[in-house]
């Protein structure tokens, strides 16, 4: 089933003092999400910077990209985002994560456990989330959890809660995330042994492979699932080779080792993969927009979120022609 495109737009990198007028100009724009990461590296708390965005703004959508699970315990978690389904109307995504950025745990004296250890977690994290935003008391009794005879109260403006994203590359993340959430987020460059960044994941058939465990895992309720790409590069431009191979060369660069840690994996990726990557669109307005719908319309996401706030305007023609298309 084909779904309608829609945008979000991640503004983490914002500062606190520019973040409302930055959500109203999403708004003004037609994003449909306005979304803030988890990390102690970001400008804003995301819990509290999505309830001032709420106040500030009367239809975008207020999204996580993503929670850090280990930062906050699920029941403190889902009476935080009960609340502020309720203040905004009913307009929380709740996007939800393993964690994976080495340097928030070691900085904040947090064990970083074992992958398979984080995503079982997660697991767990979810089922508690979602049981608190049902009507009648939870008692859960996992392997990094335990909750007795708890009532959620507030009880989500939505009802059922909020809905869940879970984002990842890997296929236990997102075999799990198809099973357990609502929107499945497919990353671009993903880690791979440790805190390396394997960018070779951009091939366009690397996420046809990460579709079909999607799809596998889902089963019956993949029908159901809306699925979202976080874009690593969109732009409106006739200097296509520039606008690329100055990506090219970030990725040679240390902005993401330094940010990440590890060392970045490149091999393998030029320009053309890069230009047939479903996570880089750029050209002209119409090239842009044809990649787009293209995508959607064989690999089936529709929800596609760029990182980069503070360059929305820009998107402003793409966002305009291809929403609810």
């Amino acid at each position: 089933m084909t779904k309608p495109i829609r945008f979000g737009v991640v503004a983490s990198e914002i500062e606190v003092h520019n973040l409302i007028a930055t959500a109203q100009m999403a708004e003004c724009i037609g994003f449909s999400s306005i979304q803030l990461n988890d990390h102690f590296s970001s400008t804003v708390a995301p819990m509290v910077g999505l309830q001032a965005i709420a106040a500030a703004t009367s239809q975008i959508k207020i999204a996580t990209s993503v929670l850090n699970q280990d930062l906050r315990h699920p029941a403190v978690l889902a009476k935080e985002a009960a609340t502020l389904d309720l203040l905004s109307g009913g307009r929380l995504e709740l996007g939800l994560g393993a964690g994976w950025v080495r340097a928030d745990y070691d900085q904040s004296g947090i064990a970083f456990d074992t992958a398979a250890t984080r995503i079982d977690r997660l697991d767990e994290y979810i089922a508690i989330v979602r049981g608190l935003c049902g009507p009648d008391p939870l008692t859960f009794r996992g392997d990094h959890y335990t909750v007795t005879d708890l009532e959620g109260i507030p009880q989500p403006a939505q009802p059922g809660g909020p809905p869940i994203m879970v984002g990842g590359g890997g296929r236990r993340l997102l075999t799990m995330a198809a099973e357990k959430a609502d929107i499945v987020q497919v990353l671009g460059a993903t880690l791979a042994r440790g805190a390396v960044v394997d960018a070779s994941s951009f091939r366009r058939e690397s996420f046809e492979e990460r579709l079909d465990w999607i799809r596998s895992a889902a089963g019956a309720r993949f029908d159901a699932l809306e699925l979202s790409l976080m874009l690593v590069l969109v732009a409106v431009t006739d200097d296509v080779e520039s606008f690329t191979k100055g990506f090219l060369e970030m990725l040679s660069g240390n902005d993401l080792v330094e940010r990440y840690g590890g060392e970045v994996n490149h091999r393998d990726v030029n320009l053309q993969t890069l230009l047939d990557s479903p996570v880089v669109a750029v050209g002209t307005l119409e090239e842009v927009c044809e990649k787009l719908t293209r995508v959607r319309n064989t690999l089936g996401f529709n929800y596609f979120v760029t990182p980069f706030a503070g360059g929305m305007e820009a998107l402003a023609p793409i966002v305009t022609r291809l929403t609810g298309t």
